[in-house]
């Protein structure tokens, strides 16, 4: 699912100032960006905090204050205090917690105390596996001069005028908060553009282009009309993402002038709040310039003399793993200590450099015996290589409740059911559920042991307690889809799905499930072919999937409409996907779910395995290509291995039962 992610978006609600006082000590600084893997759109910058230690900090321009979370508070003694007031940022609206820290500092350039928000929702806390302390706002970087070097990842930060600007440097709207420019921004097609001047605020947190409210107006006639989900600072992890879907425009823009630049980067801005309902964001909000338009040059901003710059970047381009750099300064400072070995796995997984994962957490674990966390992380590495025996080997050594707390409970009964132990499956069960009530896990775990064995009712009341612990009556709608998949029951299958469907319009797995199942006969295909299209109806084009859609045209008996979606998908997903492993499969997995030239789409996907045999999603298409051919013993053979390496992900399940129910009913016909 594609989400519109802007973190980092806080704006105070109430006349508080937010400053903060200088304690020099340079008056220069030059920090390296880190990036959780390439390309990706996020920066971060480490600041040495008052207790010595370094924490790492998304640098956020669209922010008016410094958030940290509640973890960095903790370990530095920052107390936090109701305010009363409260934060609005794109996610919604939490109350101030406010604290301060004495000071933080870049390579010698101190700032401080600063005033910061503590355990604001939506922050997140991990990129990547880096460990995220919080984000850095406008009242730290208020304070400077910097320079964003996007293409070769390095900040620099400077109090007196060490920045040289461009004389065409252009002047900005900066209120110790808000850091707005005036844009120039050309939408439409070209030869005929439609130009707008907007004041836009900056904000190197967010992904692309936002206009909000009468930002967007003259767009009208080019945008398109779609839901999507919006999130930010304020959105609560335990509500539901379907309460997160807005009605939204896109506006296809083809260039946008700022800072005495030019970018002509074809993308789409996003509009919210365009017409009557309820608002998104602040209310003063008129929209934001993110990482999309920024990423190819160096912004300088100077806050002090209210001026902004985009200029071309004169150094080697980089980029700096984050991970990368977050091990080498482990190892520097903490030498060989075995204490540090779950960190340092994590930093390697990232990289998916397993040999030394499992390197680490061995030694991790000679010091801490029986670490869950470890045990878990040890357990995956033997499963990502196909070891299911090591992988379950190692689980043998965690606790049904550690199991659960680390998510492995439910992968860790399916292997059993899968490989035939099912006497130790139930035994992990049932000590789950005495053991870890309170956990979901735990019931879900029920629900796939009574499944396995038929017990359908018992799966039904299994799934329900899940459901109860879990407090949303929507959740686990494609299990429940499948125990009615159990029971035959078509029309119960159908509704599960089709409510899925409903909350969840982008879900193509849904839609294409919802397909599957609907019944053949009275007015469910027209039914069907309702609920499809008002789904696809309220996606933005460039977010339809189109391998799903396709797949159910061809099940409605539209075989052209499905042939120009694969088409369509083949373009915009295959063409330029990487590495080649990932462009075979991509082919082949669109030419299986429009039923095309199935010999090169069996080819292409046995040329992606022999490259990663382990890979549950090639499984997967070498699942339905074999489905599409006939041959059901191999589609239910890849389905299963699928499910070995991915046990847990009720997709991977779905197909393994749908493949089966198939081939069940083929041998009963015979």
């Amino acid at each position: 699912m594609r989400n519109l992610a802007i973190a980092g978006l806080i704006f105070l609600s109430g006349c508080a100032h937010w400053g903060s006082t200088r304690h020099p000590v340079s008056d220069h600084a030059e920090i390296p960006i880190l990036r959780s893997q390439p390309s990706a759109e996020k920066l971060y910058v480490q600041a040495r905090l008052p207790d010595g230690s370094h924490g790492l900090f998304m640098v956020d321009t669209g922010a008016g204050i410094t958030a940290i979370t509640q973890s960095l508070a903790d370990r530095l003694g920052v107390e936090g205090k109701d305010t009363g007031r409260s934060l609005h940022g794109l996610g919604g609206e939490t109350p101030l917690i406010r604290g301060s820290i004495e000071h933080l500092d870049f390579e010698g350039l101190r700032v401080g105390p600063v005033d910061v928000a503590i355990g604001v929702p939506g922050i997140p806390s991990h990129a990547g596996w880096m460990p995220i302390d919080g984000i850095l706002g406008n009242n730290v970087w208020g304070e400077f001069q910097i320079a964003i070097d996007y293409p070769a990842d390095v900040m620099e930060l400077s109090r007196a005028n060490g920045i040289a600007f461009p004389e065409n440097a252009q002047d900005i709207y900066f209120d110790g908060r808000h850091l707005v420019v005036e844009t120039l921004i050309s939408a439409g097609k070209e030869g005929a553009p439609i130009n707008r001047k907007l004041q836009l605020e900056l904000d190197t947190g967010a992904r692309g282009i936002l206009l909000s409210g009468n930002a967007g107006n003259g767009f009208e006639e080019l945008a398109s009309e779609g839901e999507e989900p919006i999130f930010g600072v304020g959105a609560s992890e335990d509500v539901p993402v379907s309460a997160f879907y807005r009605r939204t425009r896109h506006v296809p823009i083809q260039s946008i002038a700022l800072g005495g630049a030019l970018v002509e980067t074809p993308l789409a801005a996003t509009w919210i709040n365009y017409g009557q309902g309820s608002h998104v964001g602040p209310q003063d909000l008129n929209g934001l310039i993110g990482h999309a338009v920024l990423s190819a040059h160096k912004l300088l901003i100077d806050f002090p003399n209210r001026k902004l710059a985009l200029v071309e970047s004169t150094r080697e381009a980089r980029q700096n793993n984050g991970h990368s750099t977050l091990l080498a300064q482990d190892q520097k400072r903490h030498g060989r200590s075995k204490a540090r070995g779950l960190f340092r796995a994590k930093m390697h997984l990232a990289e998916e450099n397993y040999e030394s994962a499992e390197r680490e957490l061995l030694r991790f674990l000679k010091k801490q015996k029986g670490d869950g966390e470890a045990l878990s992380l040890l357990a995956r590495i033997h499963r990502i290589r196909g070891d299911l025996e090591g992988y379950l080997h190692i689980l043998g050594q965690i606790s049904p409740e550690a199991m659960a707390r680390e998510g492995e409970l439910v992968g860790a009964v399916n292997t059993l059911l899968l490989g035939g132990k099912e006497a130790e499956a139930a035994k992990l069960v049932d000590e789950a559920v005495k053991l870890a009530p309170e956990e979901p896990a735990s019931f879900i775990a029920l629900f796939e042991l009574h499944l396995h064995h038929g017990k359908r009712e018992d799966a039904r009341a299994a799934l329900k307690q899940a459901r109860r612990l879990k407090e949303n009556p929507d959740a686990f709608l494609m299990r429940r889809s499948r125990l009615s998949l159990a029971e035959a029951d078509t029309f119960g299958t159908a509704s599960h799905l089709r409510r899925r469907l409903a909350l969840y319009p982008s879900d193509g797995f849904a839609l294409w499930a919802y397909a599957l199942s609907f019944p053949q006969q009275g007015d469910a295909p027209g039914t069907f072919r309702k609920d499809m299209m008002g789904a696809l109806n309220r996606l933005h084009p460039d977010m339809i999937p189109l391998d799903f859609a396709a797949a159910a045209h061809l099940i409605l008996g539209e075989t052209q409409q499905s042939a120009d979606l694969v088409q369509q998908g083949m373009e915009r997903d295959c063409e330029d996907a990487t590495p080649v492993p990932e462009r075979s499969n991509c082919e082949a997995w669109y030419r299986a779910m429009g039923d095309q030239d199935l010999d090169r789409a069996l080819s292409l996907v046995d040329q992606a395995l022999a490259a990663d045999p382990f890979r549950p999603d090639f499984l997967d298409t070498k699942a339905v290509v074999h489905w599409r051919r006939g041959e059901l013993e191999a589609a239910e053979l890849a389905a299963a291995e699928a499910v070995r390496l991915n046990p847990a992900d009720v997709y991977h399940l779905w197909q393994l039962d749908r493949i089966r129910v198939i081939r069940g009913a083929q041998r009963t016909s015979q």
